[in-house]
């Protein structure tokens, strides 16, 4: 017989497991749009990490995942740069870069 704390825990165990998943979802997601930013703007798109995330209830929907990612390009070979990435779930807000020097 299935007990009431047996359905708590698998519950939770769903709830981490998705959690997880959309996390990752959006890391690709973000990788993805750092790529493309380089790309556009003639840069060498050099990594991507998650600097923080925040979980945000009732605005647009029930649940947001408001994320910001550091990435970090060059723009002649050379010298080392850095952006930012805003994200809400998946859809990208805002971009930000430090000046850089073009060759």
């Amino acid at each position: 017989m299935v007990q009431l704390i047996d359905i708590l825990v698998i519950a939770l165990l769903v709830a981490v497991i998705l959690q997880f998943w959309l996390l990752r979802k959006q890391s690709e997601a973000a990788l993805a749009y750092a790529q493309d930013y380089c790309e556009r703007n003639g840069l060498q798109f050099v990594s991507a990490s998650r600097k923080r995330t925040r979980i945000k209830l009732f605005q647009r929907n029930l649940i947001e995942w408001h994320s910001q990612f550091a990435f970090e390009f060059s723009g002649n070979g050379e010298d080392l740069c850095q952006g930012q990435l805003s994200l809400v779930d998946q859809r990208l807000i805002d971009v930000k870069a430090e000046a850089y020097r073009i060759n």
